[in-house]
């Protein structure tokens, strides 16, 4: 049991670690919100593994793979959503660069920033980023029976991988949000904020076109 346990946990620290949407997401919220927004969006994150953590424990996720429609709607759905908020990203930095009242009032424009990264719940589209990526479901259903921990029931096995999974993933996101408080300051300047505003939002375009064209 124990040996498997540590494939897992290298298995699971394997797919955590390589960016993705999430992480994509939480970038651009900590580069428009600050530590607030981030804390907030790496919360929803979490949430959305927990959920599926436990419906994939409880055997509710086979439904997705089940029925290949209930997937693509899933599927389009997290796809587009994804598109929407990189397109929201990219918007956000050309009002920034474009509105006159910010380019004859800085501190107009770091007020604006600050309103809209207040209309965009972080939470919410941490939550919504994760729910609606079908992989993170098929990852679950892919993953789990590659391990064995007997004696344990099969229910038992897959809240122990569940739990052990959710556990890694916030340990990770202790450490980013703990990278980014550091870093805070740079985040603030308009030019890197900017920057890093439009390359999180070319990136959760393209992984929504990626999720859409893929079948």
């Amino acid at each position: 049991m124990v040996q498997q346990l540590i494939a897992f946990t290298l298995a699971s620290l394997l797919i955590i670690i390589v960016p993705g949407p999430d992480m994509a997401l939480l970038l651009r919220n900590a580069a428009r919100g600050g530590q607030r927004v981030a804390r907030h969006t790496v919360a929803g994150i979490m949430t959305g593994n927990v959920i599926l953590g436990t419906a994939a424990a409880f055997g509710l996720t086979i439904l997705l793979m089940a029925s290949t429609t209930l997937y693509h709607v899933v599927r389009i759905a997290g796809g587009l959503y994804l598109v929407w908020l990189g397109v929201q990203s990219i918007r956000s930095v050309w009002l920034q660069r474009h509105s006159a009242a910010a380019e004859n009032d800085p501190s107009q424009g770091r007020q604006e920033v600050r309103k809209v990264t207040a209309t965009h719940h972080g939470f919410r589209e941490g939550l919504l980023s994760n729910l609606l990526n079908p992989k993170v479901a098929i990852f679950y259903l892919s993953l789990f029976p590659q391990f064995n921990l007997n004696p344990l029931s099969p229910l038992i096995q897959h809240v122990v991988l569940a739990g052990c999974f959710c556990l890694l993933a916030a340990a990770w996101y202790v450490i980013v949000l703990a990278i980014l408080g550091r870093i805070e300051q740079l985040l603030r300047k308009p030019a890197f904020n900017q920057t890093l505003g439009l390359v999180t939002g070319d990136v959760l375009v393209g992984l929504g076109g990626w999720v859409l064209a893929r079948r």
